[in-house]
């Protein structure tokens, strides 16, 4: 046996059939990836959100619009960037802006996709703040300078979307 002794070839061999065993187990049990030590990182991210965490609010309408481990749903996913974006979360205001701006789960409207966005570039830093004003201000420049002005004052004034305390969010997600 070419540098393998017999007792680490038995090893090898079966760890190699543990392994197997294993990945039977995982593709024969349907309920094997959904025991208790495991929870998806959508029902993660519900249970944080319906609590009112912004981040995991955040993260839940990324993961409704990606459909990750979710059914993709851009309407879900704006509903939740807005329950985020109230509460000042930069990720959710940036992203509910860009919605607003494609017309992805939500009125093309890009005004209100300047104001989000403009929110978002407010409290971000760094790279971040650089890509993002680039992005506002592509945004910016199919606006006239009446609607521009509306927009700011958007943007100081009130961005409120649905009522997202606790007794008031959507069932299901």
């Amino acid at each position: 046996m070419s540098g393998f002794s017999e007792s680490r070839l038995k090893v090898t061999v079966g760890g190699r059939c543990a392994i197997a065993l294993a990945a039977l187990a995982a593709s024969s049990l349907p309920a094997f990836s959904q025991s208790l030590w495991y929870k998806p990182p959508a029902v993660r991210h519900v249970e944080r959100a319906y609590d009112g965490d912004p981040r995991a609010q955040a993260w839940l309408g990324y993961l409704y619009e990606k459909g990750v481990g979710v059914p993709q749903n851009a309407e879900k996913a704006v509903y939740w960037y807005h329950c985020a974006a109230d509460r000042g979360q930069p990720h959710a205001q940036f992203l509910l802006g860009v919605a607003h701006d494609l017309g992805r789960g939500a009125p093309q409207d890009f005004i209100l996709a300047y104001a989000w966005t403009n929110q978002a570039v407010a409290r971000a830093r760094g790279r971040l703040r650089q890509d993002w004003v680039r992005i506002r201000n592509a945004i910016g420049s199919k606006l006239s300078l009446k609607q521009m002005t509306d927009a700011q004052r958007l943007t100081i004034d009130d961005l409120r979307g649905p009522d997202c305390r606790t007794s008031n969010i959507i069932k299901g997600g």
